[in-house]
């Protein structure tokens, strides 16, 4: 049976422009009526294009796609096909990262309507942690450099992090800033793990959500105050990420996520 381009059309939904690329790229070869330069499609045309179309819907490649239809052998197309099923599971795992990623980032953007400014007793997460800058001075070292730069293919697994060493609270004047990764993302993590980086632990610890213009010492007086009276005392480092930053005409207000080690006070 042979069938008009019009045929097509109406048969596969393809349009004529379409089928006319098709036959220069060499998926499909139709006759041509020599009188009138019509062009006449038979069954093998047709289902090649569905072949082509099908394999497009499995993200194949044009090029690829149109070689396994019309020139690959049999152990090549299993060979193409093996390669595309790594490929799709390599994109599940990381959509699947992903999704976790905007869980927790979810999770974060609600604390700023729950917890801010109160405190509740949790551990930690356990986390990579970077840092590149002191107050709002960045080390341009080009070890530091190198650092910051794998950190940053690593978006967005990472967070803009904190980290405040127990011995500055609460009169101090230091801050360091950085990323950090939770360790739930093993593939990523293994790559971030180099000298400059700390592996913090999960600890018990006070966990709030501060909300400052910005992040000095000074603004855990509060939470220590409330350690002081539950005869608890700070027992590592404070870490931490910054979740938002809000302005309005008046002021700048940025919000963040902290976690305070504790121990129990010696009596």
């Amino acid at each position: 049976m042979k069938y008009k381009i019009g045929d097509v059309q109406r048969i596969l939904g393809i349009p004529a422009e379409t089928l006319r690329y098709f036959e220069k790229k060499g998926l499909i070869t139709p006759c041509k009526n020599e009188g009138n330069n019509y062009r006449y499609y038979d069954t093998l045309d047709l289902n090649k294009l569905v072949a082509y179309k099908s394999y497009r819907g499995m993200e194949f490649p044009m090029d690829e796609s149109l070689q396994m239809v019309n020139s690959l052998s049999h152990a090549e197309v299993k060979d193409s096909i093996n390669s595309q099923i790594e490929l799709i599971d390599n994109k599940i795992n990381y959509y699947q990262a992903l999704r976790i990623r905007l869980e927790e980032l979810k999770h974060s953007y609600e604390q700023v309507e729950t917890i801010e400014d109160k405190f509740r007793i949790a551990d930690s997460p356990e986390v990579l942690l970077f840092y590149n800058q002191v107050n709002d001075t960045f080390y341009t070292e080009e070890e530091q450099v190198e650092l910051t730069h794998n950190w940053l293919k690593q978006l967005p697994f990472i967070c803009l992090a904190l980290h405040v060493p127990k011995d500055e609270l609460p009169l101090g004047s230091l801050v360091h800033y950085g990323y950090a990764i939770s360790t739930r993302y093993k593939e990523i993590f293994t790559h971030l793990n180099a000298p400059g980086v700390q592996k913090i632990p999960s600890q018990k610890s006070i966990y709030t959500i501060l909300a400052c213009e910005f992040l000095t010492p000074h603004v855990f007086t509060e939470v220590l105050d409330y350690m002081g009276k539950h005869d608890m005392v700070l027992n590592g480092d404070v870490i931490g990420w910054i979740i938002n930053e809000e302005c309005s005409a008046t002021e700048v207000i940025r919000y963040f996520e902290v976690w305070l080690p504790i121990a129990e006070k010696s009596q």
